[in-house]
């Protein structure tokens, strides 16, 4: 259980291929398709993450090493994307497509601009405001060492989302539209949830309230299909719920130890740059295709095959040079320093 887990990085691997495929046909009608379920790869990255911050949790000896454990991971990538992601859009300014300001530039770098009422720099950023307060609810639970209760909790939490969604929505809009802006975690915890339950599937075996639980997290997912905003925007009801069902099913099948023989070099390499592909990709390769398209005359297919390209070669030079140094120099600098504070 502390190394690794193949299939989860194949998971991830292929819900940041399917979100980037979703984004670069977005409203490119020369596009010889539109890949619409890839909107739904963020809900697997949600199922994924419950997963394994549980995981990561349950061998956290403290608050302080879930924080460095959790900043070591996702600051230096992220930092170096929005980094990257301003500097083409001041590029795309001086060409007429966009505009960007310092205090834009310096907010995104915070990972908190949706509280600062900033816009994203890059259109998938929206789901790490989500993330940050899934683990500021791990880590209360860490806090107050309530570990073994939170399946627990978590099913009020979800119970929360069903009122909240079902009967605040109808019966007080503003309060409604109040605490989602204030709190948007609420759009998508039995995803967090979901992932929880798995895990402690894949750790202790079935058990039929786990497996209630996630048929509860499967119901809510679908209930909540017109009411969060985004899916519904591009799948109808029927294609949700079938992505929906892939990624339950998947991760039964995963927990099941039964999806080991999915994994190869090219799922692990997607995993691998899953995260960095994520973070970089959106304004960069909608950037690239406007540009070949607008100034060169290239169709689509050839404007994205070397969009996406620069893409993977960016997100793998971002994990190779940038995450996996500073992940391990963080952690051993971390890991020294604590030593030498038990030692006085």
């Amino acid at each position: 259980m502390h190394q690794r887990l193949a299939t989860l990085d194949t998971f991830r691997g292929v819900a940041a291929l399917a979100v980037v495929l979703f984004h670069l046909t977005l409203h490119q009608y020369d596009a010889p398709f539109h890949l619409n379920w890839g909107a739904t790869g963020v809900d697997l990255f949600f199922i994924i993450s419950g997963f394994v911050i549980f995981l990561t949790l349950n061998k956290t000896q403290s608050v302080l090493d879930f924080v460095v454990a959790r900043f070591s991971r996702l600051y230096p990538v992220y930092w170096a994307a929005v980094t990257l992601t301003a500097l083409f859009m001041a590029i795309g300014s001086w060409l007429g497509y966009s505009q960007i300001s310092l205090g834009e530039y310096i907010a995104n770098m915070t990972m908190f601009q949706y509280y600062f009422g900033i816009r994203d720099l890059d259109g998938s950023y929206w789901t790490l405001i989500v993330e940050m307060l899934f683990y500021g609810v791990m880590l209360l639970g860490l806090w107050l060492n309530q570990l073994g209760r939170l399946e627990w909790y978590g099913l009020g939490l979800v119970m929360v989302q069903i009122i909240l969604h079902g009967w605040v929505r109808v019966a007080a809009p503003s309060v409604y539209e109040a605490i989602l802006k204030g709190f948007p975690l609420l759009n998508h915890f039995q995803l967090f949830w979901a992932g929880i339950l798995f895990y402690k599937m894949f750790t202790q075996g079935y058990d039929r309230w786990r497996l209630v639980g996630v048929a509860i997290a499967y119901g809510v997912t679908l209930y909540l299909y017109d009411k969060t905003g985004r899916s519904n925007l591009f799948l109808s009801f029927w294609e949700y719920s079938v992505t929906t069902t892939v990624y339950f099913v998947l991760f039964f099948l995963f927990v099941s130890h039964k999806l080991e023989w999915i994994n190869n070099r090219v799922t692990l390499y997607l995993g691998t740059i899953s995260y960095s592909l994520y973070v970089i990709h959106h304004y960069f390769t909608v950037g690239v295709i406007t540009v070949l398209k607008d100034k060169f005359g290239w169709s689509f297919v050839q404007a994205s095959t070397v969009a996406l390209a620069a893409a993977f070669v960016l997100a793998t030079a971002i994990t190779y040079f940038i995450e996996k140094p500073s992940l391990q120099y963080l952690r051993v600098w971390y890991k020294n320093r604590k030593a030498s504070y038990q030692t006085l």
